[in-house]
């Protein structure tokens, strides 16, 4: 058990900037490739049999199915974090004063291993399945811990350890 009276010291880490935004994993939508080049097969074959219209409406939905998983392939911010608090893109800024009961909470259903980001805000319980999201649990959790101490702490400059306690003062 620690000792209330001991203070606890937070390191900032140089290397964290300002703001992250954690970004959603690319969605594996390998069907409408798949379509895609079905419907790109099915164009040449229309074409040579001479039915320029089954050719052409097989160009079309293989140009929609190519289009549709490009669009969908590419990352979407989800997370943004800053020293001020956190926010879910599409919803409102949270202050980290207003955050309660964040933590990373493992699970496991059915034999598969989940672990989810829980916090409540104004009474609402936020949970994010970390296995949507392009980050590992334990980085998530460094980057949680450093923001919300900057929030309670400041940002606090770590001086390197080979400076001498003399060459910082002007005496």
């Amino acid at each position: 058990m620690t000792d209330p009276n001991e203070l606890s010291v937070f390191e900032d880490d140089p290397d964290i900037p300002e703001f992250t935004t954690i970004f959603t994993k690319a969605q594996d939508r390998y069907m409408l490739l798949v379509g895609a080049l079905g419907a790109l097969l099915y164009m040449v074959y229309f074409l040579n049999q001479a039915e320029l219209w089954s050719g052409l409406g097989m160009l079309l939905l293989s140009s929609y199915l190519g289009w549709t998983y490009v669009k969908h392939n590419k990352p979407q911010p989800k997370i943004i974090l800053s020293q001020e608090g956190i926010q879910l893109v599409g919803q409102p800024f949270v202050s980290w004063a207003l955050v309660h009961g964040l933590h990373i909470k493992p699970e496991v259903k059915k034999n598969v291993y989940i672990e989810n980001l829980i916090f409540v805000n104004n009474g609402r319980i936020q949970e994010i399945p970390l296995s949507q999201l392009d980050i590992t649990a334990w980085r998530l959790e460094h980057l949680l811990e450093i923001y919300q101490g900057r929030f309670r702490y400041g940002s606090v400059t770590i001086l390197p350890d080979d400076l001498d306690e003399s060459e910082l003062t002007n005496d």
